[in-house]
Order: structure tokens, then sequence, then C-alpha cells
């Protein structure tokens, strides 16, 4: 299915733009609908974070009185000064504004800065995500070792980057499974901007499936109208057993 899919189709991007997302993969509740609107994404690396900035916890982690995900849309509409806690940070950092979405980005910090080795970057992730705090003890202390022997920072500063590493890897999400998910999402798009009769026919047909069928057909009846799409309810006047 991929070979037939084009990624830069500008009708699949609008309906993110304009948070037309109904019966798109990970995006079709009113939350995604909103946040699809304002992040307006443009190419599969913004899905990507779309999917996992639309996370209750990032949602929640609130810094200066901004959300990541409002933090992410702002620095890239260009409503907020993109800014590092170090020099250091840029290279991994930048491709999502210097905001810290992606457990992998943690894992490059702590390699790049504190020589860790693949594995243990991987524990960093773990004792972060599992929240041990003897576990995370120890990773600072190797952390920050590992700053002062590679020789990128220096001891405080290497805390400092430690503790935001800590405070913003509670709630980032794995590329891998960000990006399998934004390429869902995409094709779902594509499919209902380029055959949209056929997407809600095939939508429409497993509306039964939903935990609120009736609910569900009435939303997808509403949506049909925004596409140009006549609906129209069964004839029991002309009902025939045959």
């Amino acid at each position: 299915m991929s070979r037939e899919i084009n990624y830069k189709c500008e009708k699949t991007w609008e309906l993110f733009h304009e948070g037309k997302t109904k019966g798109v993969f990970q995006l079709e509740s009113n939350l995604g609908k909103s946040w699809s609107k304002k992040l307006k994404p443009s190419n599969i690396e913004e899905l990507a974070a779309l999917v996992a900035l639309i996370r209750p916890g990032c949602l929640k982690a609130i810094s200066d009185g901004k959300s990541m995900t409002q933090r992410y849309i702002d620095r890239k509409h260009g409503l907020e000064e993109v800014s590092y806690l170090h020099d250091s940070l840029k290279d991994v950092l930048k491709p999502t504004y210097g905001v810290l979405v992606y457990q992998e980005q943690s894992m490059r910090i702590a390699q790049n800065l504190a020589g860790f080795d693949l594995k243990e970057a991987d524990v960093l992730r773990k004792a972060i995500g599992k929240k041990k705090a003897d576990l995370m003890a120890k990773v600072k202390k190797d952390f920050v070792k590992g700053c002062k022997k590679v020789g990128t920072v220096d001891e405080a500063t290497a805390e400092e980057i430690f503790s935001w590493i800590e405070k913003s890897s509670r709630y980032s999400f794995k590329l891998s499974h960000a990006v399998a998910y934004a390429m869902c999402s995409y094709w779902s798009a594509f499919h209902k901007a380029n055959h949209t009769q056929q997407f809600f026919l095939s939508y429409l047909y497993h509306a039964g499936e939903k935990q609120d069928p009736h609910e569900e057909i009435y939303e997808l009846v509403s949506d049909a109208k925004l596409f140009n799409i006549e609906t129209k309810t069964p004839n029991i006047s002309n009902f025939s057993e045959k």
C-alpha cells in the first residue's frame, strides 16, 4: 500500500491542518482534532511529534506556564525562541525545537555527553520510566562522572542537565512507536482525502464495532457533510423480504 501513497499530498496535509481527522488513526478524538489544527504538521516527522505530544503526560507537564505540547507548537510557529539548556544538546534536540519528545533523545544525550554505551543509555531510559530512586541515583552518579571524564560539561552543568532529562523524560515517547503511528495516521488521512467516498463507506460499515455505534454513525454523517457527501437513511417503505 505504501507504494501508492504520496507523502507530499497537499490535500492530505490540509486535513491535518483543518482538524478534519475523524477516522484518522490516533487523531480522531476531539483532542486529536484540536491539537492537529494547532500544530499543523507538514511532514511525517512533525506528525510523529504530534502523536507523541498529545499524550496526557505531555499535556500536563507544565513548565513556565506551558505544557510540553504547547511549547513545541509555539516554537515550531516562531512564537517562542528555540533555546537549549546547553549548547551540547542542540544536535539532539534541534529536530524537536529544543523539546525533549522521545526516549531515544535522552539516550543520545547520555551517549554524547557522558560517553554512555547503548546498554548504559538504555539503563537510563528504564530507570526514568520505572521511577526507581535507587537506580536513578546510580545512573546520575555515572552520568556526572562520565561528563567529567569526557570533558563535555562541568559537574554542576552535568547535574543540571541530568535533572532536566529526568523531569522531561517522564513523559517522553518511543520514537519508533511515534513514527509507526504517524505512518498509519497519514495512510488513513491520505485515503480520506483522495478516496473519500470509499473511506466513509468502509468506516460506516465498521461503525457497529465501536462502543457506541449510534454516536459513531452520527459523527460520521456529520463529518461526511464537510466533504459534500450525502447520506440517506434506510427507506423501510420499500422493504422486501426478497
